[in-house]
């Protein structure tokens, strides 16, 4: 909490960013992330919401938004295919196998993947998310700047379908 304190009188705002491990539960039946934001206030630590990374856990992204609101000021949308995979945490700095997922999870543009944005994007609008940040942490099938193409037009489109 003390950096959390540091960070708001010099008036920034300390965002904590999930992974799916977050979703471990504790001795108390609570995940850990809830844990997190249950104990530490709202003025000190706010959401930093991986909405891949919740769906990855198996739980709701568009409800863990909405869980959060007034607390998440960002929102991370990331898309993927298939399942969770041992071998994916290369990308975080864990230790990463040099076999290849049998299950062929893989992250995609946002829009090419499961993951459902426009309920995504209504719960973070209800919540107060005030930035949404298209990420793809790796891109295994098209250029990096086909997929932010492919996510902008995604984005526009169900912008137009209102």
């Amino acid at each position: 909490m003390k950096l959390g304190e540091l960070c708001r009188n010099k008036g920034i705002i300390l965002l904590y960013h999930n992974h799916d491990f977050e979703f471990s539960k504790m001795p108390d039946g609570r995940y850990a992330l809830n844990f997190l934001y249950d104990r530490i206030p709202s003025r000190i630590l706010q959401t930093e919401l991986d909405t891949c990374w919740i769906s990855v856990s198996g739980e709701d992204p568009a409800s863990y938004v909405e869980k959060y609101a007034g607390r998440a000021p960002l929102v991370h949308g990331k898309d993927y295919v298939e399942q969770k995979s041992e071998h994916m945490y290369g990308l975080i700095g864990l230790p990463k196998s040099s076999e290849k997922s049998s299950n062929g999870f893989a992250f995609r543009a946002v829009g090419d993947g499961v993951m459902n944005f426009p309920a995504i994007l209504r719960a973070a609008q209800k919540a107060g998310t005030k930035w949404l940040v298209v990420e793809q942490d790796e891109h295994s099938v098209i250029s990096a700047l086909e997929d932010a193409r492919r996510s902008i037009q995604f984005l526009r489109n169900l912008e137009k379908s209102k």
